[in-house]
């Protein structure tokens, strides 16, 4: 923990403390697992202020941190912040809602505040070893779950019904939650790039696009195939093919100091000159980690720079209104000059599903 607030003290730059009120960047900094804390930071120390509900689980999780109770929330903060004479304060802009950021503008008075929160989303984006270990275990526990659910079959049964077997399956293997609400979209709904489940049954010779993942030990998984129930039209594999092709174009470009926008474009101009471009609207990518949506942004108009020990998505997808989508999704860690798969599961032929 001493590494990461260490991490954290870097954004100081001449502020004498920085305030932070974003569960998983609180939880990343000190352990703390409840829903409800703030965290201040200074050169020296680091505080956590909890109300009663949270006191005893406070100092039985975290570590590097003094733990205070407060009952007024943002005026017991003030007064400490105060009596510890601090007079600049950094600000968790990105994750903190405007009517918070104007009571505190007001409540502050005599102290500057200055939003950081650019710099801020970054704090978490490069992983240790501990965390790929756990993130890989993420991968794996949802993969086996949904070899079983395939293995139960799913043709006749309702994208709900998968869906919710494939939770319980993650949660029976140790997976505390769903990393997202997970989509099981079939036939016409898998045109859909966040068609999350419905009550529509599953049927014969459809594309059925599953997006999955799950929780483990606070780090998220996530990952989408895309199956055929029953033997595949040209059209289908023929699309499937692009996909396929175009998510290995952009894996082969992956290297650290690459721009993500670049990697974007490796897929993205792929798709377009075959003539799919209008089918794939959404961005290439994004970073996992403690949130199965964070930095970098892999996408057109991205600014981030590829860094050795992010973890990112590459998930380009066709979709065809009215007939079929197709969407291929993995995790990979980023190498010096060139990355490593997270995720397991081949996606380089249809999955054949009966």
């Amino acid at each position: 923990m001493e590494k990461r607030l260490n991490r954290a003290r870097n954004h100081l730059k001449g502020l004498d403390a920085v305030v932070f009120v974003h569960k998983h960047t609180i939880r990343y900094l000190c352990r703390f697992s409840g829903t409800e804390a703030i965290m201040l930071l200074t050169a020296a120390d680091a505080f956590l202020y909890v109300d009663s509900r949270y006191v005893t689980q406070a100092i039985e999780e975290t570590n590097g941190v003094s733990v205070i109770q407060v009952s007024e929330k943002w005026e017991d903060v003030y007064d400490h912040i105060h009596n510890l004479g601090i007079e600049t304060l950094g600000i968790e802009s990105n994750m903190m809602d405007v009517d918070t950021y104007i009571k505190i503008k007001d409540m502050f008075s005599g102290i500057e505040m200055t939003p950081i929160g650019r710099q801020l989303k970054d704090l978490r984006v490069v992983k240790d070893s501990h965390e790929i270990d756990i993130m890989r275990k993420a991968a794996l526990i949802s993969e086996e779950a949904l070899d079983t659910v395939l293995q139960n079959g799913i043709v006749g049964r309702t994208e709900n019904d998968i869906a919710f077997e494939l939770e319980w399956g993650m949660r029976k293997r140790g997976a505390s939650a769903v990393s997202f609400e997970l989509i099981v979209a079939s036939g016409p709904r898998s045109a859909m790039p966040h068609g999350v489940s419905s009550g529509k049954i599953i049927g014969c010779d459809e594309s059925i696009v599953i997006d999955f993942g799950c929780i483990y030990q606070d780090y998220c998984s996530d990952q989408t195939i895309t199956v055929y129930s029953g033997k595949p039209p040209q059209e289908f594999v023929n699309v499937y093919q692009i996909v396929s092709e175009a998510q290995q174009r952009a894996i082969r470009g992956i290297s650290a100091g690459k721009k993500a926008s670049e990697i974007d474009n490796l897929a993205r101009g792929f798709i377009k000159e075959k003539g799919y471009g209008a089918y794939f609207g959404h961005g290439l990518g994004h970073g996992v980690g403690m949130e199965v949506h964070e930095s970098p942004a892999v996408s057109a108009r991205s600014d981030d720079i590829l860094e050795e020990g992010m973890v990112i998505t590459i998930e380009p997808g066709i979709y065809i209104p009215s007939k079929f989508g197709i969407r291929l999704e993995d995790s990979l860690l980023i190498t010096d000059n060139s990355c490593q798969f997270i995720t397991n599961l081949d996606k380089g032929a249809i999955k054949i599903i009966n």
